[in-house]
């Protein structure tokens, strides 16, 4: 008897490009939702950095309209043109006037300094992250087990696009951004609008925790191994296996932090 993954439809590019933009359209809900208390200037612009950080923004693309932002944002147009004139100067941002002009995105967001790293790292418990990794076991896993019942064959084919693509990175932020955009489809293939902004959220406050640590290859092939296994159990429909595999996953990425924040402390 042929498997589910043998018989399964050739993809294009225009199903896997919709399934992709479906994704990306969940997590910059999030990143562009509303921003509350004080700081807003600041909190503008480290909204922003965050979704070109985590390539919810790529090189070359256009930010949407001022006026459709700081709506999002719920803050005033006068506070978004600030804090855009911040990333600007920064040279993250660059803006066109005219036909076809806008806000688009020049270059990525870098690493933070070292000494900032360190700090960040200090300031992180083991109790820290694993209320962190606690949380994540109970978003992913239930995304996962959802998406094993309700993933449509698009979006499996676009986590098999995302897993290979992970199988030779160019580099640990080319791998992170791709990482990140497997999590969102997972939770995005499970239906449910609160698990995929949760997982949203997640993604966005692991970005900046696994920034501050080592990438060895090997823990991103065996990261991307449990990737694979993930989408073999989607694949077969497998509700329970998909959970199982997704909250191992999740619990190794923790255990990840916690023994390479140690190494770095101390530096």
């Amino acid at each position: 008897m042929s498997s589910p993954i043998a018989t399964r439809p050739k993809k294009t590019p225009q199903t896997e490009r919709e399934t992709n933009a479906e994704t990306l359209a969940v997590a910059r809900a999030v990143a562009f939702s509303p921003i509350g208390g004080g700081g807003l200037v600041e909190q503008a612009v480290r909204r922003i950095g965050e979704a070109i950080g985590l390539g919810l923004l790529e090189v070359g693309e256009r930010l949407p309209p001022e006026a459709v932002l700081a709506e999002r944002f719920d803050i005033a147009p006068m506070t978004l043109r600030q804090a855009l004139a911040i990333l600007r100067e920064a040279g993250y941002v660059a803006t066109r006037r005219g036909r076809g002009g806008g806000t688009f995105v020049r270059r990525s967001v870098p690493p933070a300094p070292a000494s900032r790293a360190r700090a960040r790292l200090r300031s992180l418990t083991a109790a820290d992250l694993r209320d962190l990794t606690d949380y994540r076991v109970t978003v992913a896993g239930a995304a996962a087990a959802l998406a094993a019942e309700r993933a449509a064959q698009p979006e499996l084919e676009a986590l098999r696009s995302f897993v290979e693509t992970m199988a030779t990175p160019r580099s640990y932020p080319a791998f992170r951004r791709t990482d990140s955009r497997f999590h969102l489809a997972v939770a995005s293939a499970a239906r449910s609008p609160r698990l995929a902004a949760a997982e949203a959220s997640i993604q966005i406050e692991l970005g900046e925790l696994l920034s501050l640590i080592p990438h060895p290859p090997e823990a991103l092939r065996v990261s991307n191994a449990q990737h694979r296994a993930i989408l073999e159990a989607l694949s077969r429909r497998e509700a329970d296996a998909a959970r199982a595999l997704m909250e191992s996953h999740v619990r190794g990425t923790g255990d990840f932090l916690v023994g390479l924040r140690l190494g770095r402390v101390g530096e």
